[in-house]
């Protein structure tokens, strides 16, 4: 049994926001609270607990660790903000940041087609919810939602998120970034559709069963969730493996599910509610 102590770990916590590689995310003291209580029941001592912790925040966090300078971003897009009134300007200047991203820089080549394929087979939602978005928001000039539709983008990842603020507040100025564990508090808003891209297999990684738990918590229609069917070298095929990931995170359900691919894109449509709600 183990001895550690609510001061060791708040020590740790502490030393995680003030690390160099981890202080600019401004992660939430929640989430590293709760991969804490995870690794907790299987570490002797405190030596344990820190390693096998730093291990399962690099396995969660290892992707937002991208190169981009948000703030840097953030003024770039001031400067460009009149260009971007133009519907080409703003494609264009999408483009470019979302190249900068592995997630959706693999999926620009199919991006019109990633979009037509999704709203063909769920319609045209009136509510969007973006769950663990990075960059997929600078998609919004492809997708053409309704007017007056809601579009709600959660990530963990603070710079990502002022970053997407300020987009919104230029070009899409109803919408909005919230930072946000949507693990620990999935949205509490009811949507038409939640979009859940590129992340199921990462979230397993933080807690085996998580797609389940996230899918149960939130309050969408339909979730629209992606995952590769190949790895980002395009030497190995993913899909099997992210077919049975979804398939279990589904069992005893009733929910429907239909499945697409766009590219090297597995789109999974989970229909929590059916189409027509009996008499």
């Amino acid at each position: 049994m183990n001895t550690i102590t609510e001061n060791e770990v708040r020590k740790l916590v502490d030393a995680v926001q003030s690390s160099r590689k981890y202080r600019e995310l401004a992660l939430p003291e929640d989430m590293l609270r709760d991969l804490i209580a995870v690794n907790l029941p299987n570490s002797r001592n405190m030596a344990d607990l820190k390693t096998s912790f730093r291990k399962a925040l690099h396995n969660v966090i290892a992707p937002y660790l991208e190169d981009i300078d948000y703030e840097k971003e953030i003024q770039r897009l001031q400067a460009e903000r009149f260009n971007l009134q133009q519907p080409e300007n703003l494609k264009s200047y999408c483009l470019k940041v979302m190249a900068k991203h592995a997630s959706t820089k693999e999926r620009i080549p199919h991006l019109q087609a990633f979009f037509d394929t999704i709203f063909k087979t769920i319609g045209s939602p009136n509510s969007i919810m973006d769950l663990a978005c990075a960059l997929d928001p600078l998609c919004l000039p492809w997708i053409r939602l309704a007017p007056g539709a809601s579009f709600k983008a959660y990530d963990i990842n603070g710079p990502r998120v002022r970053y997407l603020q300020a987009f919104f507040a230029l070009t899409y100025p109803t919408y909005q970034a919230i930072q946000q564990d949507i693990l620990l508090n999935p949205p509490v808003e009811i949507a038409d559709c939640a979009f859940f891209f590129k992340e199921a297999h990462r979230l397993e990684k933080r807690q085996p069963g998580s797609t389940r738990i996230l899918l149960e918590g939130v309050k969408a229609k339909t979730v629209v969730l992606s995952l590769p069917a190949v790895d980002l070298k395009g030497h190995h095929s993913l899909e099997n493996f992210h077919r049975h990931l979804v398939e279990k995170a589904l069992e005893g359900t009733t929910w429907q599910q239909d499945l697409r691919q766009v590219g090297n894109e597995l789109l999974f449509f989970i229909h929590k509610e059916p189409a027509h709600e009996p008499a």
